[in-house]
């Protein structure tokens, strides 16, 4: 008999949701998007239900539960019972190895990044952008160096890089084929209500080529959606299921879906620094709205809880992350995303990687399972020992406790003495460690042939003016 799992309570109930989904179809329906492409609305106007008014377009209601019912969420099977965590959002800024000063991120940081990500088993984009090499090679150099060097990045549903032209899609499709990766394109809107029309063209030239496409929105409270929280996660309903809607009649071909990495995303925003405010109060009560809907719609759950406004990897960065990160884990998610990134998405960092990694494993071994029998309860043990004895010699203690105590990596429970003969150590210098010794030990790589193949293609990317105009 397994002790009942804890949970937190509250939130959304489904008759809110009923009347949130209800909402969300008389919007599209009424007020429609903007798709401000001429081939894509020739296309959707062929039709019935699809009613176009210059550019904006709107959809009957039963064409949207037709898309909603359609999508399909390949959930690799690592993912399906395990504890994940997405470490890559392309950052422009990393905190140097040596220094610990603010730098633009180079090809051998990406390496080494995409190493120590894969030494943790983690999912999604490539982590950092080399600034280094010319930025029409950017994209297609953070993809080979995935392929390479992790069994995981820019290979599942949790990859939400984008492919900033047509020519560079290509590209980076031709590598995942030959790696044997997965591959898909991202359409993203831009609340409230329109598309881009440039990503909305690379989408429409490969409408015929069998590619996966996922929507995805990220209205700001206040700012691009309304100001209550439930207001700006309503509209985020709305254009996640319009932009679905526009893909399911247009890319026939391939399967179509809503990010789970951006599922119903409706951010709060300070108004007084304007900026974004991940990991605050109101952020975590997005997740709490996040969690149910998703579960409601049956759309994987990834929550965005390992972000911070934190500059550093620092006490708040702690609070905020170990906070929303626990409370997601008692609403029942179990994959979160953003690890290593400080400052609202603008810092990469190694060893924040290392510490949300301890801060999710410290919070698993919390909710694992655990079973309750009265072999359990050492009825037996209680009665040998007498007052003022131990229980630290017995069988039962000396055969159990390495598996009745989680042994940190990171956050070790040394004493004061202890911990200056190992060389009182800042968590962040004992973090910076752990991340060059997952660096060293980590030994997958792709096969020599895949490598050759990637190199080959990389090296023609690299000569092709086509490409570099694109960029232009």
């Amino acid at each position: 008999m397994l002790i009942d799992e804890f949970r937190v309570r509250g939130g959304l109930s489904k008759e809110q949701i009923d009347l949130m989904h209800e909402k969300a179809l008389y919007l599209i329906e009424h007020s429609g998007i903007k798709i401000p492409h001429e081939g894509i609305k020739k296309r959707l106007a062929e039709y019935d239900g699809v009613r176009i008014e210059s550019d904006k377009v709107m959809f009957r209601s039963d064409l949207v539960l037709r898309a909603l019912k359609d999508a399909v969420y390949d959930v690799p099977e690592y993912a399906k019972d395990n504890w994940i965590i997405s470490a890559g959002a392309h950052q422009t800024a990393f905190y140097d190895w040596d220094s610990g000063k603010l730098r633009e991120p180079t090809s051998e940081d990406l390496v080494d990044l995409i190493k120590l990500g894969d030494g943790f088993d983690t999912v999604g984009s490539a982590p950092v952008i080399p600034m280094d090499v010319p930025v029409h090679l950017q994209h297609i150099l953070m993809h080979k160096v995935a392929y390479e060097h992790s069994r995981y990045r820019c290979n599942d549903i949790y990859e939400h890089m984008d492919k900033p032209s047509y020519e560079c899609a290509k590209y980076v499709f031709e590598m995942a084929e030959a790696a044997g990766k997965r591959k898909a394109f991202g359409i993203w809107m831009i609340s409230p209500k329109s598309f881009d029309r440039m990503n909305l063209e690379i989408a429409y030239r490969l409408l015929d080529e069998g590619v996966p496409m996922w929507v995805a929105t990220m209205p700001v409270a206040g700012v691009a959606a309304p100001i209550t929280m439930i207001g700006a996660v309503l509209q985020s309903i709305y254009e996640h299921f319009a932009g679905l809607t526009m893909l399911h009649l247009i890319n026939t071909g391939a399967n179509n879906y809503i990010s789970p990495n951006d599922a119903f995303e409706a951010d709060p925003f300070d108004m007084k620094f304007s900026t974004f405010v991940y990991g605050s109060v109101e952020y975590i009560r997005h997740t709490l709205y996040q969690i149910p809907l998703c579960a409601y719609y049956d759309i994987p759950v990834m929550t965005k809880t390992l972000l911070t406004t934190s500059k550093e990897p620092d006490a708040h960065a702690a609070f905020e992350i170990g906070v929303h990160t626990l409370i997601a884990a008692l609403m029942g998610a179990r994959a979160f995303r953003c690890g290593g990134l400080l400052s609202t998405g603008e810092i990469y960092c190694a060893e924040q990687v290392v510490i949300v990694h301890e801060i999710v494993e410290y919070i698993k071994q919390l909710l694992k399972k655990e079973e309750f029998s009265e072999d359990r309860l050492f009825i037996d043990e209680i009665l040998t020992v007498e007052p003022g004895k131990s229980f630290a010699g017995l069988k039962s203690t000396l055969r159990l406790f390495r598996q009745e105590y989680w042994e940190p990596a990171l956050f070790t429970h040394s004493n004061l003495g202890q911990w200056s003969e190992m060389g009182a150590k800042s968590l962040r210098q004992c973090a910076r460690e752990i991340a060059r010794k997952k660096i060293e030990e980590q030994s997958y790589q792709a096969e020599d042939d895949v490598r050759r193949e990637l190199e080959k293609i990389y090296r023609r990317a690299e000569r092709d003016k086509q490409l570099e105009d694109s960029f232009k």
